[in-house]
């Protein structure tokens, strides 16, 4: 007799985008009721910052939080306290460690965040709105780390260094997923750039379902880019156009 077949177990349901109670005290108190596991993976501190931590944010807000996490701890230890974190608020959430704030944001974030075993009675309102601005420097940054990873090749011998092929490919879809946090009116404001075209490149190097061909990176980072360098720079040191976009 031929055995059933069983059934394939349903996928893990992804995490609702909304939050029950988005107030930081009711954030903090659910992170609280997960103490045990989140320590038991490692996290030494948990702190809340962004809207949350503002008390700015909607049911349709994530939550980021800054983790403290033990020594010796990598991106592993840090994605399984994601899922863990994402579980316990079934809402999708951003977490990251000190380690990883980029420069320009540090300030901000450190002033907004707060631990969870210390929630004051009202939020701290230490923030503005969000700017987006930052991310056209991470754009300028990105295109730069291209055109140098390729400067010291001509075409054959770039494609010969993966590493240099990984490096550029890398800042490709960076740069791609960048422009993700670019405001639309910003977007509108400057059709000059191709932003979706740049979107497109980021989902092409990312999958790779049948391969990528050097020649048209090395065309893309020798030749097309130079040319969007000071499209992207004049985005980067315009004057501010009525009130700041959040992104």
């Amino acid at each position: 007799m031929t055995p059933a077949k069983r059934a394939a177990p349903p996928p893990p349901s992804a995490p609702s985008r909304r939050l029950r109670d988005s107030s930081l005290r009711a954030v903090a108190a659910r992170l609280r009721s997960a103490e045990e596991g989140w320590r038991r993976l490692g996290v030494t501190r948990v702190r809340v910052f962004g809207s949350v931590a503002r008390g700015e944010a909607t049911d349709l807000s994530d939550v980021d939080l800054l983790l403290d996490l033990r020594p010796g701890a990598g991106l592993l230890d840090l994605m399984a306290a994601k899922d863990l974190f994402e579980d316990v608020l079934e809402t999708r959430i951003d977490a990251m460690t000190e380690g990883a704030i980029k420069p320009a944001l540090r300030r901000g974030i450190l002033a907004d965040a707060v631990d969870i075993m210390a929630v004051p009675e009202r939020p701290h309102r230490t923030h503005r709105r969000k700017r987006w601005r930052w991310r056209v420097y991470d754009l300028l940054d990105s295109l730069d780390r291209i055109v140098d990873y390729t400067a010291p090749h001509d075409r054959e011998s770039f494609k010969g260094d993966d590493m240099a092929v990984d490096a550029v490919l890398r800042n490709l879809s960076r740069l791609g997923e960048t422009t993700k946090f670019i405001p639309q009116r910003q977007e509108d404001l400057h059709p000059e750039v191709p932003w979706a075209l740049l979107r497109d490149i980021r989902n092409l190097v990312a999958h790779d379902y049948f391969g990528i061909d050097l020649d048209l990176v090395w065309q893309t980072a020798r030749y097309e880019l130079p040319q969007l360098r000071p499209l992207i720079q004049a985005i980067a040191e315009g004057e501010e156009d009525g009130p700041d976009d959040s992104a």
